[in-house]
């Protein structure tokens, strides 16, 4: 028999791997840029989360999440987002808090039917 939280166990895997990533001490400067390459590699990490937490949500309740229920992963996705740019500029040596970065987080959050 599964369990009810299984379906969302790659969601939260997959939010493991993000935060470490973004956690990981680095060497960056702040600079407002878009459309670089970091800029992609935000999109597609927390695409993935969307893409994973919808996922997890449709096989937890056997059905497509409508847009209440897309618009609340999109409000979890977007404040962790912006949660981890916020711990990255307060607490990792040599991350900075970046808006561009919360711009390219939030891009890459995908509502139910788009």
């Amino acid at each position: 028999m599964t369990k009810k939280w299984f379906p969302w166990l790659p969601a939260f895997l997959w939010l493991l791997i993000v935060t470490g990533a973004s956690v990981t001490p680095g060497v960056s400067l702040p600079k407002f840029n878009l459309f670089s390459v970091d800029k992609l590699g935000h999109l597609a990490a927390y695409g993935v989360l969307s893409w994973l937490l919808l996922w997890g949500y449709t096989r937890s309740a056997g059905r497509r999440a409508g847009w209440k229920e897309g618009l609340v992963i999109f409000a979890f996705s977007s404040a962790y987002g912006i949660f981890i740019e916020y711990v990255q500029g307060a607490f990792i040596p040599g991350r900075f808090y970046e808006v561009d970065d919360m711009i390219a987080n939030a891009a890459g959050r995908r509502l139910p039917g788009a």
